[in-house]
């Protein structure tokens, strides 16, 4: 399935690129920033971020559970985005919808 049509970028080169990323070390939290530069690709209207978050962490679940990913790797990086959507919640609240601009500079945040 096609996730971004700027980009040209699928389903499967999400998961490939996720595997290639997450099998480094202190490898980062894998947002579609991190991934469309793992690809050498460029994010252009960033309509494509929600739909890209939902995939990536879809794929997650996906690799942990055919046992390609830790376990443990996966629970962190689930840990990391939970603190993020809150942040989105948060920030929803107060200002209403993000524009899909503003949600890909949110999850380029690395809250620790």
């Amino acid at each position: 399935m096609l996730i971004c049509s700027c980009a040209v970028i699928s389903d499967h080169d999400i998961e490939l690129a996720l595997l290639e990323i997450m099998i480094q070390e202190n490898a980062p939290l894998p947002t579609p920033g991190v991934i469309w530069r793992h690809l050498s690709k460029k994010m252009n209207c960033c309509g494509c971020a929600p739909l890209a978050v939902d995939t990536i962490y879809a794929k997650l679940e996906a690799l942990e559970a055919k046992g390609l990913l830790s376990p443990c790797l996966c629970a962190t990086v689930k840990s990391r985005w939970r603190r993020i959507e809150e942040v989105r919640a948060r920030r929803s609240a107060v200002g209403g919808e993000l524009a899909p601009a503003r949600f890909a500079e949110m999850v380029e945040l690395d809250v620790d």
